[in-house]
């Protein structure tokens, strides 16, 4: 998985020079962006051999902040931080400390890297292209459950709107990573880890201050 990251990061920095040559980065102070949307896991947990029920995460909000630094020439450094609150549904391999039904959880996103604008395209709006990796780390209310902290990629595309002191802007990000299962209490199943294919889309409004 971070063969291919590297990769596209490798290709994202080529590809830098295509886009500034639709027009010159904008420069300046850093920019702070609030961002709130939604993250929706595509990939079970703990998948349940028998099909009879899966352990997984219910999409949920997500709310978070970013920094940007657009003095960059190929385009702006970021860092940013954003949370999700969901529910674990509680699937037939968990074990009987965990109960039935659901219970709260949330994850902690951090991420930095880079992301490109191309300019030139379209008057006051930019496609971007984000290209990250960080830490995503889930953290649980059941019964028996632990915290579990693993490196994910960020990879984006989206736009930002505005040329003033404020911008409006959306994207839709990926974030692969991987879950210990070990982390959870399970019921008749040995622990591996397992790919986990999150999708994060989010608005936001950008300030410089």
């Amino acid at each position: 998985m971070f063969k291919r990251l590297t990769l596209s990061m490798l290709l994202g920095f080529l590809a830098a020079p295509a886009l500034k040559a639709q027009g010159s980065l904008e420069s300046g102070a850093m920019r702070i962006t609030a961002i709130s949307g939604g993250i929706a896991h595509g990939s079970a947990l703990v998948v349940d051999p028998a099909g009879s029920s899966d352990t997984r995460l219910t999409a949920g909000p997500t709310f978070g902040l970013e920094l940007q630094f657009p003095d960059f020439p190929l385009g702006s450094f970021f860092a940013g931080l954003a949370a999700s609150f969901s529910s674990l549904e509680h699937g037939a391999n968990l074990g009987v400390a965990a109960g039935p039904g659901s219970s709260g959880a949330a994850m902690l996103l951090g991420t930095a890297g880079v992301v490109f604008e191309a300019t030139g395209w379209f008057e006051n709006m930019r496609p971007t292209l984000r290209l990250g990796a960080g830490f995503k780390s889930y953290m649980f209310d059941a019964n028996g459950a632990s915290s579990n902290t693993a490196l994910t990629g960020d990879l984006g595309v989206g736009f930002r709107a505005g040329s003033g002191p404020i911008e409006i802007l959306g994207e839709v990000r990926f974030l692969p990573s991987s879950f210990d299962q070990a982390k959870l209490p399970l019921r008749g199943l040995s622990p591996q880890d397992q790919q986990q294919n999150d999708l994060m889309f989010t608005v936001g409004v950008t300030v410089r201050p």
